[in-house]
């Protein structure tokens, strides 16, 4: 179910993503039609007409979920206008700025691809460094085909200079936002017990340096007594619907705590705010929630219970100390008979 949804995630941002930016690619080009017809470069207003053509069928191509061919398509779009726009305007018009911006999306594509080979995105910058030093070579010994009035040199600059860093900042804040939530899952995947779906000991550590205050916390050990003759008896698989159901009992009891599996049938809870009296109440009440519930192994009525240590927090305590405060606490219910919370 956690692949489904991170694929959901990734197809999202990737839906999200393209289709915004030919919403602005379109109208961008739109733009431009409109001052290239203006002016009369009716050569730059075919070339234009043709791309603004291009943009609009293109969200067929998203909707259809056909993002890699819609990438190499506009990178080749925009290799053509570019092109054409600095051969025919000139140098300082800034078209050429877009080759810059086009190497940040290649690598952007790469990352979300399937395959995640930034082998193309390296060919894509070099043909993009390529066709810029032919573009500067070409405009620096060559007029432009149409002559620029001065507004609209400094205009088609502008908005060009301002699209470019546009894009660029787009695409990176997009793909940081991502990066940041998968780095988000990662770590709360591994700070989560697989089985259980409750914290895991690498929470407690996180937990315990992260809480300053201290003060009338109270860290219970406890485990499932007898629990290797449950899987002995009635296998490994039950075992698991064992613990499972502890951690949810506990979870219920406790909702109000932090709640860890520490490792095989083993599990910390650190209740806040608490006196040693009113800790004890509760966890004494967990052991009989858990002790009443009824367990059908095999068509046999099974009960079980737990046995508990109990510690409140002391001054410059370790975690490790702590830990081993109550996990002496509880041996010492172990050894008078079990089903015991030990204070």
């Amino acid at each position: 179910m956690s692949i489904v949804n991170d694929m959901k995630h990734h197809y999202k941002t990737i839906d999200k993503t393209c289709f915004t930016a030919n919403v602005v690619y379109l109208f961008l080009h739109l733009l431009y039609l409109a001052l290239f017809f203006v002016e009369k470069y009716y050569a730059l207003v075919i070339v234009t007409s043709a791309v603004v053509m291009f943009y609009a069928l293109s969200f067929l191509l998203i909707k259809n979920k056909k993002y890699y061919l819609y990438a190499l398509l506009c990178g080749n779009v925009f290799f053509v206008f570019v092109s054409a726009t600095t051969i025919m305007l000139g140098f300082n018009t800034g078209f050429h700025f877009f080759l810059i911006g086009l190497c940040v999306v290649s690598f952007f594509t790469s990352y979300f691809s399937k395959h995640k080979n930034i082998k193309g995105s390296i060919v894509w910058v070099g043909l993009s460094l390529i066709i810029y030093l032919v573009l500067y070579f070409v405009t620096a010994f060559n007029k432009p085909h149409y002559a620029v009035e001065k507004w609209l040199e400094i205009t088609l600059f502008t908005i060009n200079a301002i699209m470019v860093f546009a894009f660029i900042l787009g695409y990176l804040v997009v793909f940081i936002r991502y990066a940041l939530s998968l780095e988000k899952k990662i770590m709360d995947e591994s700070r989560t017990d697989e089985l259980t779906q409750i914290s895991n000991r690498y929470a407690l550590y996180d937990y315990f340096e992260q809480e300053e205050d201290k003060t009338n916390k109270a860290l219970v050990l406890f485990d499932i007594d007898d629990f290797k003759n449950v899987n002995d008896v009635y296998g490994h698989v039950t075992g698991d619907r064992i613990l499972k159901k502890v951690a949810e009992i506990t979870n219920e009891a406790l909702k109000d705590s932090f709640l860890c599996r520490y490792g095989g049938e083993e599990f910390v809870a650190v209740l806040d705010n608490l006196e040693e009296n009113q800790a004890y109440n509760k966890i004494e009440e967990l052991r009989k929630l858990i002790a009443n519930q009824s367990f059908t192994l095999r068509d046999k009525e099974v009960k079980i219970t737990i046995t508990a240590g109990m510690v409140i927090y002391q001054k410059d305590m370790a975690l490790k100390k702590w830990v081993e405060a109550a996990d002496e606490k509880m041996y010492i219910g172990k050894k008078s008979g079990k089903n015991v919370v030990i204070v």
